[in-house]
């Protein structure tokens, strides 16, 4: 009897310190899946500013072209008006 109690001590012991090792390997891996996680979410910060710094950019130029098909325009009226003249 006293042989079955220690093997049965012993079994629960090796179960015990298998969960404990079992644990620590999943909150290291959770520790890396949480690293990771902070990094895409780093880089996906970065690149929507990317984004709408490149989209504030177009704007920009949309009015720049804008003014220059107006100078265009207006300086063709001019050229034309002469040619008339």
């Amino acid at each position: 009897m006293k042989y079955i109690n220690v093997v049965t001590i012993v079994l629960l012991l090796l179960l015990a310190s298998a969960s404990f090792m079992i644990m620590d390997k999943t909150a290291e891996s959770n520790k890396i899946t949480v690293d990771v996680a902070k990094l895409q979410s780093k880089e996906k910060s970065s690149v929507l500013q990317e984004v709408a710094l490149l989209t504030a950019e177009m704007k920009n130029l949309q009015k720049d072209m804008s003014k220059i098909l107006e100078t265009l325009n207006e300086i063709k009226k001019k050229s034309s008006k002469k040619q008339l003249q």
